[in-house]
């Protein structure tokens, strides 16, 4: 079966600079294998108060939907002096009527944890971690400035990692826009047989227009944005 892998998103906007910073967004994929949607993933990342979310909701689609695979993940950060902090993270999935609860409290220099499925894991409270939805924003952030190389410690889904990412090149592809240049960023995960390429819309404020998921040198999936939403 084909899993749903989470995508992250990034708000368009024609009216917008392309480096305009933290833009809200609603927004959709559809995640393809040999051409045949298997799923999609509604992403919204917005600002309730003096806190910053980032909700992605993945289902499955079309004749996959016979093989349950649905997932809830939400990021809670602040943005303080245009930089980003990861508070806290959730996950809730479904799986053939299997459930799976995860969430992470993130606290620098106290007790940063994750409990999953009702086991707990502490972290190194000193390390400045991210989750895998924060750790997309804050690098787009970067990319906008420039800053195409980077490396992050992540707590995925409650596993310690290390991500990095390196400019790949510049491509010209087509879009929702049409032709659109882009960068091409390359995700490598340490230890980790995972790495995607990301494509990212140099004149549409740096959003991810296609994603590749690759276990070694195979391609999993492909995502493509199709849809802004209200």
């Amino acid at each position: 079966m084909y899993r749903i892998f989470i995508i992250t998103l990034i708000f368009f906007s024609s009216g917008i600079n392309a480096k305009e910073p933290w833009m809200e967004f609603n927004i959709q994929y559809n995640l393809q294998k040999s051409g045949i949607t298997f799923a999609t993933s509604n992403n919204k990342f917005y600002k309730d108060g003096n806190f910053w979310f980032f909700e992605i909701i993945s289902n499955t689609a079309g004749i996959m939907k016979l093989k349950e695979d649905n997932r809830y993940e939400k990021s809670k950060f602040i943005i303080l002096n245009n930089n980003l902090k990861t508070l806290s993270y959730v996950f809730k999935g479904r799986k053939k009527g299997k459930l799976n609860n995860i969430k992470t409290k993130i606290n620098d220099g106290k007790d940063s944890h994750t409990i999953k499925n009702g086991n707990e894991i502490y972290h190194d409270s000193n390390k400045n971690w991210y989750d895998r939805l924060s750790v997309q924003i804050d690098l787009r952030e970067k990319i906008k400035n420039g800053i195409y190389n980077n490396t992050y410690t992540v707590l995925d889904k409650g596993r310690e990692r290390i991500y990095i990412f390196k400019f790949m090149r510049s491509e010209k592809i087509e879009t929702i826009f049409g032709e659109t240049e882009t960068i091409v960023i390359h995700k490598i995960i340490e230890n980790n047989k995972r790495n995607t390429l990301t494509w990212y819309a140099i004149n549409h404020n740096f959003l991810p227009v296609k994603i590749e998921q690759y276990r070694k040198k195979s391609l999993k999936f492909t995502a493509n944005l199709t849809k802004i939403l209200e």
